[in-house]
């Protein structure tokens, strides 16, 4: 008997298309505005960013290197002539050299003392050539916090013989920071029809890796199953909102508002994942954790990603991540397009090809203008998916979110 099965599908998609972002939370500042920020890169070479100029300090060598300096999508990059041949072989992310990506995440010296990366397959033997100390994320990757202090003897040690990164099955990657998005609009995608024909969540478990949640919200009463925090918090209560207004509007069951403000699936089963801290960001390895965790042990028919991580090819490994739990799973994973507002903008890891991607629109159904557009950068491939309301929606918020009374 398929009809089970057919209604999770109708489930599935109705939350997905829920799923469209908003503005995200401002870039960090550059702590000292009108001087040049200095940015140490994994090669430990030095870039001095500022007033429209860029300005290498190599590193010492034991001779000397080019530097290609190059601008993509407005953004800047300076990559040493010893780590151009792995970028080229996908052996090194080229985002690692993205200085104006970097000063925006705020991975520049006068903010953040280490170089974040993350290592595939090889972590392990990266960290024990380079004396880093390593601890392990999910999914085959480990997390490496290299102390810029040391960047040229790390790369030196990582570079040569036995060559670890050169000859082995390892990639590189920075751990990249990512950012909430949101919102959405239950009448506009037709959700109420679909009450209609039975079509509520019941038996579906739906996780939301955000910022948390805020349990005792009267929305949630007997909604929230399995919960985990991924950032270090030790729990997973909601101090930003976004996770909260999120839940709420996937399955919310409109308590506090007298049923006006009800989710779209509104007895589906919510699994919370904190992946994001109350400020509204985190990195690639708290999502990476997150998701194996909704899929493996929460057990989530569908995982909702309302977040990014900046403009993607796909390849990424958040995105990779997508495509190998969905072959895995067949979880599928519907994901905020992102609030760049740019063609070739859709973020990490909505450019996933298993990824629903979902652009925004305005209650008139008219594109937003800050919601990213395809195609998806490197291979012209369609993206966004989908689109949906993503404009001055209401839902629930945590107590002492912005007003003292809840949604």
């Amino acid at each position: 008997m398929r009809k089970p099965i057919t209604a999770a599908v109708a489930v599935t998609l109705a939350a997905g298309v829920l799923t469209a972002p908003t503005a995200a939370a401002a870039p960090a500042k550059d702590p000292a505005a009108g001087a040049p920020s200095r940015i140490t890169l994994v090669t430990g070479d030095q870039v001095l960013v500022g007033g429209g100029d860029v300005r290498v300090l190599p590193a010492r060598r034991d001779r000397p290197v080019p530097f290609r300096q190059y601008t993509r999508h407005g953004d800047s990059y300076v990559v040493p002539g010893d780590a151009a041949g792995l970028v080229r072989a996908g052996r090194l992310d080229e985002q690692l050299f993205n200085v104006t990506g970097l000063l925006r995440q705020g991975y520049d010296d006068a903010r953040t003392p280490q170089v974040p990366l993350l290592v595939r397959q090889a972590g392990p033997a990266v960290a024990a050539r380079t004396g880093v100390a390593a601890r392990p994320a999910a999914l085959g990757y480990t997390a490496l916090d290299e102390p810029k202090s040391g960047a040229a003897a790390f790369w030196n040690r990582l570079t040569t013989a036995p060559a670890t990164l050169a000859a082995g099955p390892a990639k590189v990657w920075l751990n990249a920071k990512v950012h909430a998005s949101l919102d959405q609009s239950v009448p506009q995608i037709g959700a109420p029809t679909a009450w209609q024909a039975g079509l509520t969540g019941r038996g579906v478990t739906v996780a939301v890796l955000d910022t948390g949640i805020s349990a005792a919200h009267p929305d949630f009463a007997g909604r929230v199953g399995p919960a985990r925090d991924f950032t270090g918090k030790g729990g997973v209560e909601d101090g930003h909102g976004h996770g909260t207004h999120v839940a709420s509007t996937i399955a919310g069951s409109g308590a506090a508002s007298g049923g006006k403000y009800r989710g779209v699936a509104p007895d589906a089963t919510l699994a919370v994942g904190k992946v994001l801290d109350d400020s509204g960001h985190g990195t690639f390895d708290a999502v990476l954790a997150g998701m194996q965790w909704a899929v493996t042990e929460a057990h989530a028919r569908v995982v909702n990603l309302s977040l990014g991580g900046g403009p993607s090819d796909g390849t990424d490994p958040v995105s990779e991540a997508v495509n190998s739990l969905s072959h895995q799973y067949g979880t599928l994973f519907v994901v905020a397009a992102g609030n760049s507002g740019q063609d070739e903008s859709v973020e990490s890891p909505a450019a996933a090809d298993a990824a629903l991607a979902v652009a925004s629109v305005s209650k008139k159904d008219v594109l937003s203008p800050f919601s990213s557009r395809g195609p998806r950068p490197g291979d012209g491939a369609a993206k966004p998916d989908v689109a949906a309301p993503g404009e001055s929606i209401t839902a629930a918020r945590p107590a002492g979110i912005d007003r003292k009374s809840v949604v």
